[in-house]
């Protein structure tokens, strides 16, 4: 079983859903980034195993996000999870959270 979270936007709800994310320190950053910008909450969810996660990132991928201008140079859901987590980051530098 894997315990996983994402953030979900309160005030735009045409965002598109963001990929789970299951690895520390990665959860925690996303804790603190709903905490520090009062703009988020976190969902969290369990997967049986990792394909049921995996194949939900790749479906959510596919669906909101893959066909956008702003993802074109990223091929796969995990490229893009690699640059969400240093922006999650870099937000936290500049709140000082960090």
């Amino acid at each position: 079983m894997l315990h996983a979270y994402r953030l979900l936007s309160l005030h735009s709800p045409h965002v598109p859903p963001t990929l789970w994310e299951w690895e520390q320190p990665w959860m925690h950053h996303l804790m603190m980034n709903a905490d520090g910008f009062h703009t988020v909450v976190v969902e969290q969810r369990y997967f049986r195993d990792w394909e049921a996660l995996h194949s939900e990132n790749a479906r959510m991928w596919d669906v909101h996000s893959r066909s956008r201008p702003l993802y074109d140079h990223l091929e796969t859901w995990e490229t893009w999870l690699t640059a969400y987590r240093q922006l999650i980051l870099d937000m936290q530098e500049m709140a000082g959270d960090v």
